[in-house]
């Protein structure tokens, strides 16, 4: 499995500011789970549960997006330092490898664990979708704010695939949206942040059919989480034969390995196609109206029949390699905040890349700091 290096790591002065990576947000606890895992301490929380309530999504609004920000009188000045918080392992692992049966009971454990990481007060939200041959589902929508027009929409269908428990097909990128939606809360973003939980194929298409052409323009990319915790982080961005790859789509890619070196991980993510396995692609319609999308997943070529099938269960997902994935997507969605608006353009950030670092001397730790039972604990040594 990948691993963190453990000394300075190599932080990008323009593409991939510092991270600085909090267990937790000091200002609030995180309920207890219905489910909880054995706790590695006394201290030790899960995402939802008896504390947070089955939470009740507020009326839809009159727009699927929020209104773009007014101009600010006195914007404050980006920090070179990006924030983030991550839960603990036992949590995240005791999360995917507790698998609803049925996609009702999915998306009531999605509602309850989005509840729990601060999406009320109108930012939840839930669409009806109909299905092709008569049937209906619903997307479960989670917006952050941000100061900016531009929206960033990081999806995953949640909804039971194959024959299975379905724990890779796509639980374990539905289970992880709620654990990322908290992760942004680290400090002010620049774009807003859309978390779909699309029920099939059709529950992303109708989720674009809501947006109007404004609303369309806004969406500087989208990132699609399936079958995470197999083995270490893969991707991929071309699916038609011949499909030329959109600009903004290989800068993804550039930022995806250039957050992978920013997280000290030893293994890159590598490019390799879900073709033979993805029977469900939340990004079609946005790659037909042409913003760059990303597909994350860790399914390598000699697994490609395990996501759907009568193996995918709960014990195939690979703790290790899942909460790996996962803390390299809290710095992706991070640091992604910062070069979105450049996705599409030919800015000096993508020629220089990596080579452009700061000095030694200069950059700053990756620092993992802890809170138990509400107070920050000095970083070991």
């Amino acid at each position: 499995m990948p691993s963190r290096v453990t000394t300075t790591a190599v932080l990008l002065l323009l593409v991939s500011p510092a991270v600085l990576c909090q267990s937790a947000a000091p200002s609030r606890d995180v309920a207890k789970s219905a489910a909880p895992a054995t706790p590695a301490s006394a201290a030790a929380t899960t995402l939802a549960g008896s504390a947070a309530p089955s939470a009740t999504p507020a009326p839809a609004p009159d727009t699927a997006l929020p209104p773009p920000p007014g101009p600010a009188a006195d914007p404050a000045p980006k920090s070179k330092t990006l924030f983030f918080y991550t839960s603990p392992r036992s949590i995240v692992e005791t999360e995917v490898h507790t698998v609803p049966p049925s996609d009702a009971g999915r998306l009531q454990r999605l509602r309850d664990n989005f509840s729990a990481a601060d999406c009320g007060d109108g930012r939840m939200r839930e669409q009806p979708v109909p299905g092709k041959h008569g049937e209906t589902g619903t997307n479960l929508i989670c917006t952050w704010p941000g100061q900016s027009p531009g929206v960033i929409v990081v999806v995953a269908h949640y909804e039971h695939v194959g024959q299975g428990q379905g724990a890779l097909a796509d639980w374990s990128g539905a289970a992880l949206l709620p654990f990322l939606y908290q992760a942004i809360q680290g400090q002010p973003r620049e774009n807003t942040y859309v978390f779909l939980e699309s029920w099939r194929r059709e529950g992303a298409e109708a989720w674009v059919k809501s947006l109007d052409k404004a609303q369309r323009k806004r969406i500087r990319a989208v990132i699609d989480l399936d079958a995470l915790g197999l083995s270490y982080t893969r991707f991929f961005t071309t699916f038609r034969p011949f499909e030329t790859v959109p600009v903004g789509a290989t800068h993804l890619q550039a930022q995806l390995l250039w957050s992978a070196l920013s997280d000290g991980l030893t293994q890159a993510p590598e490019q390799a196609s879900p073709h033979h396995w993805l029977s469900v692609d939340p990004t079609d319609p946005f790659r037909a109206i042409t913003v760059p999308t990303i597909v994350i997943h860790s399914v390598p070529p000699e697994s490609a029949q395990l996501p759907g099938s009568a193996a995918d269960v709960a014990s195939a997902v690979n703790g290790n390699a899942y909460f790996t994935t996962y803390h390299l997507m809290c710095a992706f969605l991070t640091s992604l905040d910062h070069v979105a608006g450049k996705l599409e353009t030919s800015d000096r950030i993508w020629e220089t890349g990596p080579t452009d670092t700061q000095p030694e001397q200069e950059t700053p730790l990756v620092t993992f700091r802890a809170f138990a039972n509400g107070r920050l604990l000095p970083p070991s040594h």
